[in-house]
C-alpha cells in the first residue's frame, strides 16, 4: 500500500510523537537522550544538544503536544505562533538520501525552534488537508502515548499491540467477572 502522504510529513509526525511519548515516559531527560533520538531519526542540528537545548525543547514539546491534541482552527493559530516566533523561512533543500524537502530554518538554528517548526510544518500540511484526526492518542487509559494513524480507515486505536492487548485482557477479564 503506498502511502496517502509524503514520507517526509510522516517521518516529521512519527519523530515528533516519538520525542513526546520520550519525554512523557522520562526518557528524554538529558541532552544525551535529546542527541540520541535525535540520531536515531536523522533529525539534524541535535549533535552538540545542551541541557540549555533539552529545557527549550521541552517548553516547545508542550506546543507540539497542545496542537496535536488541538481542533483544526487552533491548530492554524499555533502553527503560524510558532512560525513567528521562531522566525521561520521554509526552504528546500535536499541531503543524505532525503530527496527535496522543506527545512523551515536554516541551518544553526536552534534545536528546539527547528524540532517546533519541523512539527508546525507537518501540522500544517494535515490542516490543509483537513485530516488533523489522523493525530490520534492511544485508546488505552493508562497510556496516552501518541501516534500517527495511517490505516486505511482511520480506525486504528492503539499506540502498541501491547496497548491492545492489555486493553482486550483487561475487557475480558471484566466480561468473565459479569458472568
Amino acid at each position: 500500500m503506498s502511502l496517502p502522504y509524503p514520507k517526509e510529513l510522516v517521518r516529521s509526525l512519527e519523530f515528533i510523537a516519538d520525542v513526546c511519548n520520550r519525554r512523557r515516559d522520562a526518557e528524554l531527560e538529558t541532552a544525551v537522550s535529546l542527541r540520541e533520538v535525535c540520531a536515531s531519526w536523522r533529525f539534524p542540528g541535535a549533535s552538540g544538544a545542551t541541557r540549555a537545548d533539552l529545557e527549550a525543547t521541552w517548553r516547545r514539546i508542550d506546543q507540539v503536544e497542545r496542537m496535536w491534541d488541538a481542533e483544526r482552527d487552533a491548530v492554524a493559530t499555533m502553527v503560524n505562533r510558532i512560525f513567528e516566533e521562531a522566525n521561520a523561512r521554509p526552504r528546500l533543500v535536499r541531503h543524505d538520501d532525503f530527496d527535496w524537502h522543506l527545512h523551515g530554518l536554516p541551518q544553526g538554528a536552534s534545536l528546539a525552534d527547528a524540532i517546533a517548526v519541523d512539527a508546525a510544518m507537518a501540522l500544517g500540511d494535515l490542516v490543509r488537508l483537513d485530516d488533523l484526526e489522523r493525530c490520534r492518542r492511544c485508546a488505552d487509559v493508562r497510556c496516552e502515548r501518541m501516534f500517527f494513524d495511517l490505516s486505511r480507515n482511520r480506525s486504528r486505536r492503539f499506540c502498541s499491540t501491547r496497548c491492545q492487548s492489555r486493553t482486550n485482557v483487561a475487557a475480558f477479564r471484566a466480561r468473565a467477572l459479569e458472568v
